[in-house]
């Protein structure tokens, strides 16, 4: 589904604020001209909202207000467990696909974060630790579910929006009172919310000297000399103060000589590279597609596998690692 533009089907600003007549024109008008300064969806008001998509106003309220009765629920398998997915259908999706392409575009993040930013990568976030002499990396525990509509409503007023858009496009991109798995507007909300712990978080790696990326929910840190071990500490006390958990059951920490990984590559080396279970595991996929013995169902994910192992080789250094395919 391709977004749609920022002023949806208007073709100016001005044709948009005469199609909302004089009223609310002259209520929303400084507030959506700001908006559009800055490159933000517009989104002022339940009514604005309305006519902006060609909805009524009553659908739009009840998109929002009843945001729960617009998704299907399902749960897929992510390796021994299971993960509920909130996907919204058609109209819920539109407006959350416009907010979730023109978001990012109006909003920066630190370079610090590789999830879901233009241009970035796991790959990249992986690049940023090598050479390294140990890592430590933590995870949030059930990021969607603990990420509230309250915690949305003031990243979203942070950027500029008034408490009445921020709690409507809160209630559009929640499923319930949180946040949506499954939503195309949940990966730039995800950064969002994030924005300040990314950067106390970023505080504490600069006061110890080490490194850092977040990648989604998986935080990075790295460092070539002695691991300090009042991170672990500086960290926790840090989330203590927000709505999130540490998952206990996804922290890590490797030391050399021991094998060093970020987002599943070796990072002690001076680029990221596969290991050799996966180099494996990739030949044995590229002999079977070229046999034809891979089920229709399976294709794009055997595909997608090998298209990522070749991104990552492709990022390396000619002569650093051998080619997949031989190795």
């Amino acid at each position: 589904m391709i977004a749609p533009p920022l002023l949806v089907s208007y073709s100016s600003l001005n044709e948009y604020l005469e199609a909302l007549g004089p009223e609310l024109s002259d209520q929303y008008k400084t507030e959506i001209t700001q908006l559009f300064e800055k490159r933000l969806p517009i989104v002022v008001s339940f009514r604005c909202l309305s006519v902006l998509f060609g909805f009524s106003t009553n659908f739009v309220y009840k998109l929002a207000q009843q945001n729960w009765k617009f998704y299907r629920t399902f749960t897929i398998r992510k390796g021994k467990k299971k993960r509920t997915i909130h996907a919204p259908k058609v109209a819920l999706k539109v407006i959350q696909k416009w907010l979730g392409y023109h978001l990012p575009e109006a909003l920066s993040f630190g370079n610090y974060v590789y999830g879901f930013v233009p241009g970035r990568s796991a790959i990249d976030a992986a690049n940023i630790h090598t050479n390294a002499r140990w890592v430590y990396s933590v995870d949030i525990e059930n990021f969607f579910p603990t990420t509230t509509k309250e915690v949305i409503k003031e990243s979203l007023k942070s950027v500029g929006y008034s408490f009445e858009a921020a709690d409507l496009i809160a209630n559009i991109c929640c499923y319930k009172d949180t946040l949506a798995q499954g939503a195309p507007s949940s990966p730039v909300i995800s950064n969002l919310v994030l924005k300040e712990l990314d950067k106390q978080l970023k505080t504490i790696a600069d006061s110890n000297q080490i490194r850092f990326t977040r990648y989604a929910d998986d935080i990075v840190f790295s460092g070539i000399d002695k691991f300090p071990t009042e991170i672990k500490d500086q960290i926790s006390d840090l989330f203590k103060e927000t709505c999130w958990k540490l998952s206990p059951e996804k922290e890590y920490f490797a030391e050399s000589p021991m094998r060093l990984k970020v987002h599943g590559l070796l990072v002690h080396g001076e680029k990221a590279r596969l290991t050799k279970g996966y180099r494996n595991r990739i030949r044995a996929y590229k002999h079977l597609l070229n046999a034809g013995k891979i089920r229709n169902e399976d294709l794009g994910r055997i595909a997608g596998h090998v298209k990522y192992a070749e991104s990552v080789v492709k990022a390396q250094k000619p002569g650093l690692c051998p080619d997949i395919t031989h190795s």
